[in-house]
């Protein structure tokens, strides 16, 4: 009886860890890279490091989260595929967010292009590229809120969640007061 009070007591205790699970939210503005790092049960990280890194695993960018936990940097003019934000927070918190190369591309597009000095024949397929990418870019804007959101929501410890631990456990002390009973 005693091993599966223990064992009972060790998995009640495992549950807060998750509430306290380090994530990382970061968004593209042109070429601006802008984010934060939070904790599932509430509070954001401040003075933790943080890394940013391209698809080659080159350092990009690097510091330390303000007070809020925030960080934010410029994209190199061609970014080498993905980009990955790294915070770690030196006490066993790390996390990181991954911006795709879909969306660098379209937030290096919405910058205002050179304009050519004469008009170039088969202009318009690149002005349809052009307004194609501006609009993603502008798309992207406008669901950032809306995907920080969903990732908060996501992210957080919900009441079904807890019950399910509670009557996971309940469930493991039943089996093993049965098997119990059977030995006897």
């Amino acid at each position: 009886m005693r091993p599966i009070l223990v064992l009972a007591a060790l998995l009640a205790l495992a549950l807060p860890a998750e509430a306290h699970k380090l994530k990382v939210f970061a968004a593209v503005d042109g070429l601006s890279v802008h984010g934060y790092a939070f904790f599932i049960g509430g509070g954001r990280p401040e003075g933790s490091a943080w890394i940013a890194k391209n698809g080659a695993g080159a350092t990009i960018a690097s510091g330390t989260t303000d007070a809020e936990g925030r960080f934010a940097f410029e994209l190199p003019a061609a970014p080498a595929g993905d980009v990955t934000i790294t915070v770690d927070t030196h006490e066993a918190h790390i996390a990181s967010a991954t911006l795709s190369a879909r969306t660098l591309g379209a937030a290096d597009a919405a910058q205002p292009p050179p304009q050519p000095a004469a008009a170039q024949p088969g202009a318009g397929v690149t002005d349809d590229a052009r307004l194609a990418a501006l609009v993603a870019a502008a798309v992207e804007r406008g669901t950032e809120p809306l995907q920080e959101r969903i990732e908060m929501m996501d992210s957080r410890l919900r009441f079904a969640d807890i019950l399910s631990g509670i009557f996971l456990i309940i469930g493991l002390v039943g089996i093993g007061l049965w098997a119990r009973s059977k030995r006897r």
